[in-house]
């Protein structure tokens, strides 16, 4: 992977998916569906086990951390399962035999482009317009929505409608920056399309990488599916992450809760990181240090 100076933008991420084609060939490499704007939602599925877990990245624009934190492992796991190294203390071609993990590193490249770039040049007068109504200024940088303004992490079938009657508590009335859970569940490409991918595969886990906060969230409302905090205490032994419960309209509408109220199975999401989003790339080394157990180990579950 090639060093970054500022950010993970979409643009970095397909050069990365190309070298991965390249250095490893035999690896699947594929799209869910594609963003507002077009851009392709990409996937990467490692290892053939038995036992299915899907990872993913970005579902906030400003969290694009997360993408280059899942690039950084894809990598890692080839490498060390080609040449059949040790990889975190994990023998990488054994964990690879077991399981089969599909990553998907950025959900909303749409919204990593505003807030890792700004504006695009191309976009129509009246779209850039919009946008700025939207966001309320010309820096785009906390921007955590796709391109309608919809925040993707509020747009699951997990007591959506929750979410929707809370969120003039928060002063927010129309699509923006954050937090807008849109018009219906599953409104949008991008968190129609993880959902879609989801329902086609028997995932017995799932993490869904945020930042930033070095907390895990599991379970949604009542529901604790079986061994879900059993795995997740594991995750605070291997690792500095600590477990928390999201509080306010943070509860509701989110991918893990969609899949632990929908599946009944485990779901996480795992918060990378300190300081204020977006976190510095040069926090990468740190991040993906602190994770890598929790990335391995939930591989063995």
């Amino acid at each position: 992977m090639k060093k970054q100076i500022k950010a993970y933008t979409y643009e970095d991420l397909k050069d990365d998916i190309l070298k991965l084609k390249s250095d490893f060939p035999e690896t699947e490499v594929g799209t869910i569906g594609k963003s507002v704007w077009g851009k392709d939602l990409y996937y990467i599925k490692l290892g053939s086990g038995n036992l299915k877990v899907m990872y993913n990245g970005a579902h906030h624009g400003m969290e694009w951390i997360t993408s280059a934190m899942l690039m950084k492992f894809a990598f890692d796991f080839l490498r060390s399962s080609k040449e059949s190294k040790a990889f975190g203390g994990f023998n990488a071609k054994a964990l690879a035999r077991r399981a089969t993990l599909y990553i998907v590193p950025m959900l909303n490249p749409d919204g990593v482009r505003l807030s890792a770039l700004g504006l695009p040049n191309r976009l129509p007068i009246r779209e850039k317009q919009r946008l700025l109504r939207m966001n309320g200024s010309e820096d785009f940088t906390k921007w955590q929505a796709n391109a309608n303004g919809i925040d993707l992490n509020h747009n699951y079938d997990a007591l959506w409608q929750k979410s929707k009657e809370m969120e003039a508590e928060y002063g927010i009335y129309s699509p923006g920056p954050t937090r807008f859970s849109g018009p219906r569940a599953e409104s949008e490409p991008e968190s129609h399309a993880l959902a879609e991918f989801t329902r086609k595969h028997d995932f017995a886990l799932t993490i869904a990488f945020h930042s930033q906060g070095k907390v895990i969230y599991h379970g949604f409302m009542d529901k604790n599916p079986p061994r879900s905090y059993n795995i997740a205490r594991a995750f605070t032994k291997i690792s500095p992450y600590q477990l928390d419960s999201a509080e306010g309209i943070a509860s509701f509408g989110g991918y893990k809760d969609w899949f632990v109220d929908k599946f009944n199975k485990p779901g996480y999401t795992v918060e990378v990181g300190l300081g204020q989003n977006p976190l510095p790339i040069s926090n990468l080394p740190q991040i993906y240090s602190e994770t890598l157990p929790i990335l391995l180990g939930a591989l063995t579950v």
